[in-house]
C-alpha cells in the first residue's frame, strides 16, 4: 500500500513549536532583542525590524531566554530574510528535553 506525500509543511526533519505572542521566548543576537516565532531543536524563526541589519548566511551566536528563565546559549548561521522574518539555524541542537518542556508549557497556558 502507498501513502499520498505529506505536504511540505508536514514534512519536517524536526518538531516545530510555535508561539503564540505573549508566551514567545525572547532571542537576543547583535544587542537586539527579538520575539520567538517558532522554534525547533535545530533553528528558531523570529520577527525583525526592517531597519535591522541581518543578512542571509551571516554566522551569529545569541541567547534564547525562556519562560522559566533557563537559556540557551547558540551559534548559528542566518538561513533566510524575508521581509520582518529570519531564520537562524543552530550549529548545535537545542536540547530534545527542552523542546517537549515548552510543549508541555504551551498546552498548560495557551
Amino acid at each position: 500500500m502507498t501513502y499520498p506525500l505529506k505536504p511540505a509543511n508536514e514534512r519536517r526533519q524536526y518538531y516545530r513549536l510555535i508561539y503564540p505572542p505573549e508566551f514567545a521566548p525572547e532571542l537576543r543576537i547583535l544587542g537586539y532583542s527579538f520575539k520567538v516565532l517558532d522554534l525547533s531543536e535545530k533553528g528558531v524563526r523570529f520577527r525583525k525590524e526592517f531597519s535591522t541589519r541581518i543578512d542571509t548566511g551571516m554566522m551569529v551566536q545569541g541567547i534564547v531566554l525562556f519562560h522559566d528563565t533557563t537559556q540557551f546559549e547558540f551559534k548559528g548561521y542566518v538561513l533566510r530574510v524575508v521581509n520582518r522574518e529570519a531564520v537562524v539555524i543552530f550549529i548545535k541542537n537545542l536540547p530534545y528535553q527542552k523542546i517537549m518542556a515548552e510543549q508541555v508549557f504551551l498546552q498548560r497556558n495557551a
